[in-house]
């Protein structure tokens, strides 16, 4: 699949701990964005990198919306 990347290779590329994977792909598999956490099986799963870039950058600007300067 283009643009898309296996648990394994996600993790490499990112620098991910197995737990920081799974922290992550909770949150991203339950936003709006979860049509990119593709599984046809248990044991298969990719992950779009396009889509999980603006799911990073959507929880970003959540997480500093509420920050007074």
């Amino acid at each position: 699949m283009e643009g898309s990347l296996t648990k394994k290779e996600f993790m490499k590329a990112r620098g991910y701990s197995e737990s920081t994977y799974h922290r992550r792909m909770k949150l991203f598999r339950n936003s709006k964005f979860r049509e990119g956490f593709i599984a046809p099986t248990k044991n298969e799963v990719y992950i779009n990198t396009e889509l999980y870039d603006q799911f990073l950058k959507e929880e970003s600007a959540k997480r500093f919306e509420y920050q007074i300067i």
